[in-house]
């Protein structure tokens, strides 16, 4: 009773769940208790509600495990057969800390989540597997680990777990692995082979089976598994308690960095240069890197400081080692090249080379570019990728000579070719590394990239590397990337097809992404729209207008793009790009129409006036008809004045005085409406206060006639109104 009690106040705890009802609202009668099938129900579902923090979900699994009903077990191993990560995890933290309950129906289970995408997953599953007494679980590891036609995961989730075990057979599977054809789980098996055996052979492969061989032959009393296991468990807790406290330390020191001054700063790091503790020192050590990657200059670290780190680069311990080595790479300084590459050749441990070959990239010069080639040839899959992110570095850094261009070329291609797009990260750097090398022979690899059946971070490097190497031969490769599914994607795609792009082709695929739908993110359809004013700009007069009769969205946004295509279009006539005057003078009128369909009635005046004025300059009998409309823009807009007739009477002969009438004739019939006849009778007022021309007969006529009508309209209009409204109602 007492540990469902336990459970209730985690239930009343957990999130989403309903606080205790308020007084007067209680039932009269207490509930009754839950059967244990009930109650083991209620455990599972609070073990996979994902409401639930991970520390709630782990005590409700420990709290059942206690219970020691018969059905639990099948449950639990269910849980950890299924599809929520934090629920396996939670089931199997809680058996880690109750190792004394395992019981072999959790194996399958446990041994399938070593294949999980989740490392968090595979680490607590390969703990617990350690945890088991002599029920074959070594022997069915070691046929995971062993097997190349499992999936990589499971074989390192395998060899992970073997790492936990001192039994000797667990270090007999091991050393069979050490020289696996796939490096990756060579790699691990030594790394578990030295932890499982407590010895450190420095990654030494040939050491480490030396070892084994010698020693295998043992009897089970000089092995003296049991006494070794005891010794192992208590240092790996000692351990454990040491770097709990050495990282809680670590972070007050770090806290303590952060707020002092620059000054104090290099006296704090002096001292943990000189730690005795090998976490102080790497903090140290990071705590360089950091404040040099803050933006401060490398000068900015006193020289012995700089010379104490120098001298950490030739530490016995691996990963202090290589994290002097990152701390002289964060000063970027080329002449520290030269040591970085004659120290290559005899890292032996992983994380010294790789923090070689990561300084060589940001302080190497072209020399480097042999070495690192000639390494990435029969390197493991983790070394080989860092040596392509140092040949993109080295390329960005610009310091690649035509004589290592080549080499760098054929490696990059080859390192594409030979990587499967399932492995993301690694054909993301490869990419990325062809951007900044920038060359031609990229192109077909560049395409591929762009395919759908890449992932998200290869197709957004590829459209970056197609943007720096700005080939137009890869222009028709981008039309499918502007209509990518990341919007990253379409976005770069869009930019990169505005510079390179040429063809009809291109101008449609940017004319596509104008409108919603199909374009969503209204920065892709701007990059689009400035896009295809470039490529639209450069065709003929007759396929700009053919391209903007096809302009999408509503009829503000279609004005608003033509007035830009004729803003651009002028911009280039006024820079010498055409010398008629006529057709300069056509484009102000354009342009003035546009304006004046946008209510940006001052614009559209004065492009209509510098038309009007460039026509008739240049004699063109495109004058009428621009006169003639910015009378109706006037009258329409209530603009009409004195000057604005001067300007359209100025040199007007009959016939243009005629087509002046029709415009007037037309504006006022339209009005000869009770709702619109004061602005009828406006034109009328102004027309007859300022003429724009002689009339004729006819025309003089014709307005006395329209304005009878007019004041007719006008005076009978509100009589009727007023009758109307004097009117009771019934």
């Amino acid at each position: 009773m007492f540990r469902w009690v336990v459970i209730s106040s985690l239930v009343c705890s957990a999130p989403g769940w309903a606080r205790t009802p308020e007084p007067g609202t209680q039932p009269a009668t207490a509930p009754s208790v839950p059967s244990p099938g009930e109650r083991l129900a209620l455990q599972i579902a609070l073990i996979e509600d994902s409401r639930n923090p991970p520390e709630t979900r782990r005590a409700i699994a420990r709290e059942l495990l206690l219970q020691g009903w018969p059905e639990a077990p099948a449950r639990l191993a269910t849980v950890l057969a299924g599809s929520s990560e934090q629920a396996r995890i939670a089931v199997a933290s809680a058996l880690l800390d109750l190792p004394a309950l395992l019981d072999p129906v959790y194996l399958d289970p446990l041994l399938g989540m070593l294949a999980d995408a989740s490392s968090e997953v595979r680490s607590v599953a390969g703990q617990v597997l350690a945890s088991y007494g002599d029920v074959g679980v070594i022997a069915r590891l070691r046929v995971i680990a062993s097997d190349s036609k499992q999936p990589r995961a499971a074989r390192l989730g395998a060899i992970g777990a073997l790492a936990l075990m001192t039994e000797r057979a667990a270090v007999d599977a091991l050393a069979e692995l050490l020289y696996d054809g796939d490096p990756a789980v060579a790699d691990a098996a030594m790394g578990a082979f030295q932890r499982s055996a407590s010895m450190d052979f420095a990654d030494d492969r040939k050491a480490a089976q030396a070892w084994w061989m010698e020693t295998r032959s043992l009897s089970d009393d000089a092995w003296g598994r049991l006494q070794t296991r005891r010794l192992i468990q208590r240092e790996r807790e000692l351990n454990a308690r040491l770097a709990a406290l050495e990282a809680r330390l670590g972070r007050v020191l770090e806290a303590n960095f952060q707020r002092s001054t620059d000054g104090e700063r290099a006296a704090q790091v002096a001292e943990y240069l000189a730690d005795p503790s090998l976490s102080i020192r790497l903090l140290g050590l990071r705590l360089v890197q950091q404040h040099v990657g803050e933006g401060r200059p490398h000068e900015s670290v006193p020289r012995e400081l700089v010379a104490r780190i120098r001298e950490l680069m030739n530490s016995r311990n691996p990963v202090e080692q290589a994290e002097a080595v990152r701390a002289v790479a964060s000063f970027r300084q080329p002449a520290d090249g030269e040591t970085f590459k004659a120290l290559l050749p005899q890292a032996v441990a992983r994380p010294v080379q790789l923090a070689l070959i990561n300084a060589l990239g940001y302080c190497g010069d072209a020399s480097a570019v042999g070495p690192l080639v000639g390494l990435a040839d029969s390197a493991s899959p983790e070394v080989r990728a860092e040596v392509i992110a140092a040949l993109g570095r080295l390329a960005e850094r610009d310091v690649l000579t035509d004589a290592s261009h080549e080499p760098v070329v054929g490696l990059l291609l080859q390192a594409f070719k030979d990587t499967p797009p399932a492995q993301v990260a690694v054909r993301e750097r490869i990419v990325w590394a062809m951007g900044n090398v920038g060359d031609p022979d990229f192109a077909d690899a560049l395409a591929t990239a762009l395919e759908r059946t890449e992932a998200v971070a290869v197709r957004q490097q590829a459209v970056r590397a197609i943007a720096l190497l700005k080939d137009a031969k890869l222009a028709d490769a981008l039309v499918a990337a502007t209509g990518d599914p990341d919007t990253l994607v379409r976005r770069t795609a869009v930019e990169t097809l505005s510079s390179i792009g040429s063809s009809e082709r291109h101008l449609q695929a940017l004319w596509a992404r104008l409108s919603s739908p199909p374009e969503a993110d209204e920065a892709v359809r701007q990059a689009a729209w400035r896009g295809a004013l470039t490529l639209l700009l450069a065709r003929s007069p007759a396929e700009i207008d053919a391209w903007i009769g096809r302009l999408p969205g509503d009829s503000r946004q279609r004005a608003q793009r033509t007035a830009e295509i004729l803003q651009r279009l002028l911009a280039h006539a006024n820079s010498g790009g055409s010398s008629d005057r006529a057709d300069v003078a056509l484009l102000h009128a354009r342009l003035a129409a546009q304006y004046a369909a946008l209510d940006q009635v001052d614009d559209a005046q004065a492009e209509f006036e510098k038309a009007l004025a460039e026509l008739r300059a240049a004699g063109s009998p495109q004058a009428e008809k621009v006169a003639a409309e910015l009378l109706r823009f006037a009258l329409t807009r209530e603009r009409y004045d004195r000057a604005l007739s001067e300007l359209l009477a100025k040199g007007a002969v009959m016939s243009v005085t005629e087509s002046y009438w029709r415009v007037i004739k037309e504006e006022v019939e339209v009005r000869m409406t009770p709702d619109a006849i004061d602005s009828a009778l406006f034109m009328l007022d102004s027309v007859q206060r300022w003429p724009p021309g002689e009339w004729s007969d006819a025309a003089r006529q014709g307005l006395l006639e329209l304005y009878d009508r007019a004041v007719d309209l006008k005076v009978s209009t509100p009589t009727t109104r007023t009758a109307q409204s004097s009117v009771e109602p019934a």
